[in-house]
């Protein structure tokens, strides 16, 4: 049977139309298209949007395009549980409506996906950039080694979720995304995908340009992103991802990382994280 690739993005009212189109027809001049574009309008956007997203979906570069629209927002893991279901490619391959994938991504991932027909999920090194200083640029990296990737897994979330390009039996085996873990919906996916010993890589080659900026990390921090770290990391001692010493460790870590201020996180984030 060949693979056919569906692509599933989100976008929200605080999405810009400009980065959306960037991002749209950085898919649409992949070197092998996709089959499928699955695109959820996450609650109400504004008419700048809606003009970018006719275009393309009347764009034959790409056979099928699919739009799903939520009638409030409920959150990237809730938007993307509701689009998955409307994926009929035999891969789902997600991109953010703000980052840009190489134009060869597809056809890399693909060839790979071809050559090793056990794999689950393949992703890829990212790029950061800062839409004010495009040239101002991190390389977000990840080891190429299974057995390494899975190890650092249990510490952070290694796996760059735009990158990824994931079997849909075998994400659907698992559930799917889902919004139980807020801000962790990917790497939620991750650990239960190798709680099912289901085989992950990351090619040690850049597939696509995250936008970032300089306070993200000052942005990922308070309450409610501690205690969906606190929840989270429960969840993986108690199936086992986490041995109990790992999960005294790390919980308590994250939660300190959450509260701190802002200019620490961004350094912290920097330090294990990125590259330059």
């Amino acid at each position: 049977m060949r693979d056919t690739i569906s692509v599933l993005m989100t976008t929200y009212r605080g999405e810009q139309a400009e980065r959306l189109a960037r991002s749209l027809e950085s898919i649409y001049r992949q070197t092998i298209a996709p089959d499928e574009m699955v695109l959820v309008i996450d609650g109400d956007i504004n008419a700048d949007q809606e003009t970018v997203i006719t275009r393309y979906a009347n764009d034959q570069r790409i056979a099928r395009f699919e739009l799903l629209r939520l009638p409030r927002n409920v959150g990237l893991g809730a938007a993307l549980a509701i689009g998955q279901d409307h994926c009929t490619g035999t891969w789902i391959m997600r991109m953010d409506s703000d980052d840009i994938s190489v134009d060869d991504r597809v056809e890399a991932q693909l060839a790979y996906i071809r050559d090793h027909p056990e794999i689950d999920l393949v992703g890829g090194w990212a790029e950061e950039f800062f839409e004010n200083a495009p040239d101002n640029r991190r390389l977000k990296t990840a080891p190429s080694d299974p057995i390494a990737l899975l190890r650092q897994l249990r510490w952070r979330n290694i796996i760059c979720h735009p990158s990824v390009m994931l079997r849909a039996s075998t994400m659907r085996r698992v559930g799917g995304f889902r919004s139980q873990f807020p801000y962790l919906e990917d790497w939620d996916l991750f650990v239960r995908l190798a709680l099912v010993d289901a085989h992950l890589i990351v090619l040690p080659r850049v597939l696509v340009l995250v936008s970032t900026s300089r306070d993200q990390a000052a942005r990922r921090g308070g309450w409610r992103h501690a205690a969906s770290d606190v929840r989270f990391r429960t969840f993986c001692w108690r199936n086992g991802f986490l041995r109990f010493h790992e999960y005294a460790t790390i919980t308590p870590a994250f939660v300190g990382y959450r509260l701190a201020g802002g200019t620490v996180r961004n350094y912290l984030y920097r330090f294990v994280r990125t590259q330059f």
